[in-house]
């Protein structure tokens, strides 16, 4: 299905919805380009069943891979081909095991309302190539490869919670109620970028971190915080603390979920999903301020990092149509490195999502002191008004599916295929609510930038 767009967006070099560093929308005048047009993509999901799961004296579940946690294209392939993440599996919070599984929190989780359900413990995260077959009956996407994760020695890894104590984790159960024991090899991959030689890199939450895959699928070196590296010493892959040790104050569940890379393969780019748990997770519930990182992948070094500012939560307008989201609501979930210095940005609470352009070269750093643990004044404690010393991503709105209909909630994935052309999923969760797998392919007339 091909729709012809409605509402109206702007660019970065001709006009549209701009936002300041300050998060405040001013109008530059005309549109840059005219709308995209939109088809819709069903998922061949007969490849991506993963069976259904009862629990005793409860609920079954039908279960089928969510292939939308990160998406990401090559230049060597086909404009039809993409490669796709599943997180961790099918798994539920404790707290829900009442509505999902009808079990009581006491029954299944032994009362740890705040650990999590792992229905397929066995699971392995996956990297998969999908195909766009546009045409009659209708417009299909069919995974036409799996590529499992493996460790040193090509064992599939595990998606399970790791034993860590530096930053905060989870408790993992079986459906049995039985308790699962941490994993250091454990992701919950969340981004992923493939380069020209064949290899990928992944960014994942739990520690969080970002790894080099080979083209097999074995994890070269896993680059988390400092001090995370201790924890995971049973790993059987490399562990290196390359990463900021204020990074491990991520909000548990909200690690670092999306990944780019720069046209020469020269620097990755990735962002926190929401602001840090710094000092705590009150400050983390309330601030705006979210980190993009760069990371040089030959020297294995933390490079600069830059300041996101997040939309308000009101301006989500169907998010709204639902309830009244929070600010701890609005989130980062994916970003695509456009050239040397613009990236597009998707931020969004659930039934909206925004894209946003910004530019790296008009932007300062963020000073290195604010990696600083110990401050008394973290970056993401900072209002508005407290933010006189740090520079900000002025935000070119480019798309929002506030504007159109069609769209699945919880789009986590953005491919490229063409300066013109964004491949959109969602992650249904595995199917275990009922959700299903949606692709959109938006095609604009002329190049983003």
């Amino acid at each position: 299905m091909v729709l012809g767009a409605g509402a109206a967006f702007g660019l970065s070099l001709g006009g549209g919805s701009v936002v300041s560093g300050l998060g405040e929308a001013t109008d530059t005048g005309a549109n840059a380009i005219s709308d995209p047009d939109i088809e819709f993509f069903d998922v061949d999901e007969s490849y991506l069943t993963m069976g259904h799961v009862t629990f005793r004296g409860g609920n079954t579940l039908d279960l089928v891979v969510g292939l939308g946690s990160g998406a990401c294209t090559r230049d060597a392939d086909p404009e039809d081909l993409f490669y796709t993440i599943a997180d961790r599996g099918p798994n539920f919070n404790c707290s829900d095991a009442p509505s999902v599984a009808d079990r009581s929190v006491e029954s299944l989780c032994a009362g740890n309302s705040g650990d999590k359900i792992f229905t397929n413990p066995g699971y392995t995260p996956s990297i998969y190539t999908v195909r766009l077959d546009s045409g009659a009956p209708s417009n299909t996407a069919v995974v036409t490869e799996t590529l499992p994760l493996r460790d040193s020695d090509g064992n599939d890894i595990t998606a399970i919670s790791n034993p860590l104590e530096v930053t905060t984790t989870e408790g993992a159960y079986s459906i049995n109620g039985t308790e699962i024991p941490y994993d250091p090899n454990g992701m919950d991959i969340e981004g992923v970028v493939r380069l020209a030689d064949g290899s990928f890199w992944i960014a994942e939450e739990y520690a969080p971190s970002i790894a080099e895959v080979s083209p097999d699928g074995r994890i070269v070196a896993r680059h988390v915080p400092e001090g995370v590296h201790e924890d995971l010493a049973d790993a059987t892959y490399p562990i290196t603390p390359n990463l900021p040790a204020v990074w491990r104050r991520r909000k548990l569940n909200r690690g670092i979920e999306s990944l780019g890379v720069t046209p020469d393969e020269s620097q990755l780019v990735f962002a926190i999903q929401s602001p840090l748990a710094n000092p705590d997770v009150e400050t983390s519930e309330s601030s705006r301020n979210i980190r993009v990182g760069t990371f040089d992948p030959a020297a294995g070094e933390m490079g600069e990092q830059y300041l996101y500012r997040l939309d308000r939560p009101d301006s989500f307008e169907r998010d709204n149509a639902d309830g009244t989201p929070d600010q701890s609501d609005v989130k980062i979930s994916e970003l695509r490195v456009l050239d040397a210095e613009h990236l597009l940005v998707l931020e969004r609470i659930s039934a909206t999502t925004k894209l946003y352009l910004v530019s790296m070269a008009d932007t300062e750093p963020i000073p290195r002191t604010y990696d600083e643990r110990d401050r008394d004044e973290t970056l993401e404690g900072l209002s508005a008004d407290g933010l006189q010393d740090v520079d900000s991503f002025e935000k070119t709105l480019v798309f929002s599916t506030d504007d159109y209909d069609g769209f699945p909630s919880k789009i986590e994935g953005v491919a490229m295929p063409t300066p013109t052309t964004l491949i959109l999923i969602n992650d249904n969760d595995f199917g275990y609510a009922g959700a299903e797998t949606k692709i959109a392919r938006v095609k604009f007339q002329d190049p983003i930038v």
